[in-house]
């Protein structure tokens, strides 16, 4: 019922007519399992094999390698494929009936584990196979010389529009887009996490926004939140002896706070794929992940386990083109300049990232932070001063020239 046998051998005839131009675009596009008809299949492997190894394709290479058998397959399929000049949509339709059809026979197999009363993590991870079916293929985005150029050239006429952070130096000199991976690291009671709740309070005025906590609940992920954006005081907030005049505040402050677009995930547990499948249904264009190494992923040590992680999080941020702000805790080894090396368990993340923020503090002077740009692809290194009101949790720059 899901299969499309005229789109899949209108799709066969395209390539067979086409050669290896057409076969160029088709296999970015599609893979064998896509074929729901075995012979169809067959004959697009050997497609696939002349391709790869730099071969003319045409029905009698191809029959060369699937044997006489196939001809009335890869005549039918010429015969039938109205232009070779539709081959896009044909692969479109090809890859979404397969798409469907994965999905169906998942679900198919979810339904069953549902009324035999298989644990909830057994349907939990069926479910995220079944929200893999719908997974589009890499593509190898490749443009000439000439081609580079005059989009070069049309961009300009276009200005980019990078995301807002709310700190006016951060957003000079790092440029972050939809798509990037950003760490964010810090030792204990740095103030990464306050630091990163006040950055989704700006970035969720323009974009959909998802702050996935690890080891806090959403009822103090709000006891900040809140706080700080009518600037009263946590204490308060703590001990429930928020003034009249401070109850006004949070009374006035609602209209406005209830246009943020974001969502606080309570993540304890979490996997990657259940990270990526929440943001995926909150329609996410920017995720916060409080922190990196609370993410529950198998292997063999921490290093391991974190070398995965980090992939992974690169993977959701570039294959979704959502931003992935990761907050990330730091070794304790001493060193009075922080560096990536001080990236716990893994130099993977130092890798993988776009930009490493790392926050910096002195116990003496416990209201004046640091946040050193380590890492920026896009952009210039350096550090940023940093004025923090702990009480009302928030920062602002310090007039100063970047270092």
């Amino acid at each position: 019922m899901i299969a499309n046998i005229e789109a899949e051998q209108s799709l066969l005839g395209s390539i067979v007519l086409g050669g290896n131009e057409t076969m160029a675009i088709v296999q970015q596009l599609i893979e064998p399992k896509d074929f729901q008809f075995s012979e169809l299949r067959t004959v697009y492997n050997a497609c696939l094999k002349l391709y790869r190894e730099d071969k003319p394709i045409d029905g009698i290479s191809v029959l060369s390698i699937t044997g006489d058998s196939y001809k009335s397959t890869i005549l039918t399929s010429a015969n039938i494929t109205p232009s070779i000049n539709h081959v896009i949509e044909y692969a479109r339709i090809v890859r979404e009936a397969a798409q469907r059809g994965r999905a169906y026979n998942l679900t198919i197999g979810l339904s069953d584990a549902l009324q035999s009363q298989q644990g909830v993590k057994e349907c939990q991870d069926q479910a995220e196979e079944i929200l893999k079916c719908f997974d589009e293929p890499d593509q190898d985005d490749t443009v000439s010389a000439a081609e580079g150029y005059l989009k070069f050239c049309e961009r300009q006429d276009r200005p980019k529009e990078y995301i807002w952070t709310g700190f006016s130096t951060l957003d000079k000199y790092t440029y972050w887009e939809l798509g990037d991976y950003v760490i964010v690291g810090g030792r204990p009671s740095a103030g990464k996490t306050a630091f990163t709740l006040q950055l989704l309070r700006n970035i969720s005025k323009k974009y959909e926004t998802a702050y996935f906590s690890l080891e806090t609940n959403n009822e103090k992920i709000f006891d900040r939140l809140v706080g700080s954006f009518n600037n009263v005081s946590l204490t308060e907030i703590k001990t429930n002896s928020i003034s009249e005049q401070e109850w006004q505040k949070i009374s006035a402050g609602y209209d406005e706070f209830k246009k943020l677009k974001f969502h606080s995930v309570k993540a304890a547990g979490f996997t990657l794929d259940q990270i990526r499948a929440k943001a995926l249904q909150l329609h996410a264009q920017v995720i916060f992940v409080d922190y990196v190494t609370l993410i529950n992923q198998k292997g063999d040590g921490l290093v391991e386990q974190a070398t995965v992680i980090s992939k992974g999080l690169h993977t959701l941020a570039q294959k979704n083109n959502i931003t992935v702000i990761a907050l990330s805790q730091l070794n304790r080894d001493g060193k009075k300049n922080l560096d990536m090396t001080a990236l716990r368990d893994s130099g993977q993340f130092e890798q993988d990232a776009d930009c490493i923020l790392l926050m910096d503090y002195d116990e003496n002077k416990p209201e004046e932070r640091t946040l050193k740009i380590a890492k920026n692809k896009e952009g210039i290194c350096g550090k940023i001063k940093l004025d923090f009101q702990p009480d009302v949790q928030r920062f602002s720059e310090v007039e100063t020239r970047y270092e």
